[in-house]
């Protein structure tokens, strides 16, 4: 059973990914905390690095202001680490991250477009922090991988 399983991890490695995307344009177009459609009168933009992180240090809701910048980095670090396992063209990290800023970058362009959610300049940092975390993981899983296979050890 684990030696089938181990022979179609590509596979399963491409379903999980397709089913992370899903996920992450659920969450940011469909599921949202107010279904209120933006005009091009009302549209949220927000082009201020770094609001944030300010916020959360000025601002008395200390908390609601680190959950906004953790899950915004926790969202995409299965991007940064998923993406290298699916494709063998992203396994360097400067490539990793890019492709997370250019994710990130169309998940805000399509929210400005079609009226879903607030664009915002923060959100694409830390989403592209996060792919950046994610490589790291992926990159240590490598290390760790190599070194127990050197070993003789079969992970």
């Amino acid at each position: 059973m684990f030696r089938k399983l181990y022979e179609n991890r590509k596979e399963i490695t491409n379903i999980l990914f397709l089913i992370y995307i899903i996920a992450v344009l659920s969450l940011t177009f469909i599921v949202r905390e107010t279904m209120v459609f933006r005009t091009p009168h009302n549209r949220g933009v927000v082009l201020e690095p770094f609001r944030e992180m300010q916020a959360m240090i000025e601002q008395p809701d200390h908390f609601f202001w680190f959950m906004q910048i953790a899950l915004n980095v926790l969202l995409f670090i299965p991007f940064g680490f998923l993406l290298p396992c699916v494709n063998r063209n992203f396994r360097s990290s400067m490539v990793i991250v890019a492709s997370g800023f250019l994710f990130s970058g169309f998940i805000e362009t399509m929210q400005y477009i079609t009226g879903r959610g607030l664009t915002e300049v923060d959100d694409i940092i830390t989403n592209t922090t996060g792919a950046a975390v994610g490589a790291f993981i992926y990159w240590a899983a490598v290390v760790v991988k190599e070194k127990y296979r050197k070993e003789g050890i079969f992970l």
